[in-house]
């Protein structure tokens, strides 16, 4: 007996139920009435619970549909939010909604005897307690702590063609590229597989029809400090190592996120007043050399401030360990700093020697230098670094 077929019959159980009730506050009078309507009762419900356990055992152990070829799985994903970006762990914060759709033809029924076109199970308790059909158990492969089903709704045709939705908050892992921080684009991988099936028992097919982002005048998908993403789907197979030596081939179904950074966030924070941090630090060429205390106390002035900016400015930074472009500016603007130190030694002992026409040339030659080599390997060291990355 068909899954179907089984939820005619537990209407029509509760119908009569209904109907025996209306009886007995009516018309049934006396004790020996009501005791065989109880004896009626009972074998019918026993009869009732024995059959939809046969088809449910059987619909569930029989697994995915026979046939000679594997199930095609239909899949599809639409990207509803991208709630955060954790560029220290690797991961981000997404949620969307996942659609498959697949044949079984042991679910088809007559619209005539059930008196419905279509069956709807929605939300956990119909899914998981009314309907008895087998369906792919698909979970995310890169997840990193969380993976909630917020909603979930089956329907299934006359044909035996089931629709399968679902809405998922998850957490997923995605090795990002930071090393053009903050030029960098990124690419955020979401990868679903089906639970226990191989894919000569399952194979998965990406779906463009139900697969894309949520943009319209009611809602878009924004980060901050990003631009708006771009989705793009495709399946993928694998062969997982395992340790006999055995070889078994997966499908999994990979979304993928291309977004890009906004960078005038991280160039207006960090990048830009410690430019002008720098080049106030120059002053110090301009300035009388004999007065070498008011020289040091500007240089040191401007390093310290580099430095507790930085501090201040580190929440909004990237925590990784290897050099990015906006680190290798930080780096050379702090050391051209500390060269103006070296510069300011160098002119005070010209001047203890008696050699101030020499300090005098030190500060012009300086003047031109600084500017130009401050540029000059700015220009060198973050081009590397980036076409690096």
């Amino acid at each position: 007996m068909r899954a179907p077929a089984l939820a005619g019959l537990y209407r029509a159980q509760c119908s009569a139920n209904n109907i025996i009730g209306i009886n007995q506050d009516n018309t049934i009078k006396n004790g020996t009435a009501l005791r065989m309507l109880r004896l009626i009762k009972l074998p019918a419900l026993a009869i009732f619970c024995l059959l939809s356990f046969g088809a449910t055992a059987r619909n569930n152990l029989a697994g995915p549909p026979p046939g000679d070829e594997p199930v095609v799985v239909d899949i599809g994903f639409m990207l509803s939010n991208i709630n955060a970006i954790y560029e220290e762990d690797e991961t981000y914060d997404f949620e969307g909604v996942l659609s498959m759709h697949w044949k079984d033809a042991r679910l088809a029924f007559d619209p005539v005897e059930t008196g419905y076109e279509q069956l709807y199970y929605q939300g956990g308790f119909q899914f998981n307690e009314v309907f008895s059909g087998w369906w792919p158990q698909v979970f995310l492969a890169n997840e990193a702590g969380r993976f909630d089903r917020e909603g979930v709704m089956l329907r299934v045709t006359p044909d035996g063609d089931v629709y399968y939705t679902e809405e998922i908050d998850a957490i997923a892992k995605s090795h990002l590229e930071l090393a053009r921080y903050p030029f960098d684009r990124q690419q955020l991988v979401a990868i679903f597989e089906v639970l226990g099936l191989n894919r000569d028992q399952v194979v998965l097919r990406a779906d463009p029809r139900t697969s894309g982002i949520w943009d319209d005048a009611q809602h878009r998908v924004r980060v901050p400090q990003w631009h708006a993403p771009e989705l793009s789907s495709s399946v993928v197979e694998y062969s997982p190592v395992y340790q006999d030596g055995h070889d078994v081939v997966q499908t999994a179904f990979k979304v993928q996120i291309d977004i890009q950074r906004d960078y005038w966030y991280a160039l207006r924070l960090v990048a830009l007043p410690v430019m002008l941090f720098v080049m106030m630090s120059w002053s110090v060429f301009w300035m009388d050399r004999s007065s070498l205390g008011d020289r040091m106390d500007i240089s040191f002035i401007g390093i310290l401030t580099v430095v507790a900016y930085q501090i201040m400015s580190s929440e909004s930074l990237p925590k990784i360990s290897y050099v990015t472009v906006l680190m290798s500016f930080m780096i050379i603007s702090f050391m051209m700093m500390c060269a103006s130190i070296v510069v300011n030694l160098r002119v005070a002992a010209l001047d203890n020697s008696s050699r101030q026409a020499q300090g005098d040339r030190v500060d012009r030659l300086c003047r031109v230098l600084f500017p130009v080599g401050y540029v000059l390997i700015n220009t060198l060291v973050c081009t590397f670094v980036y076409w690096r990355g």
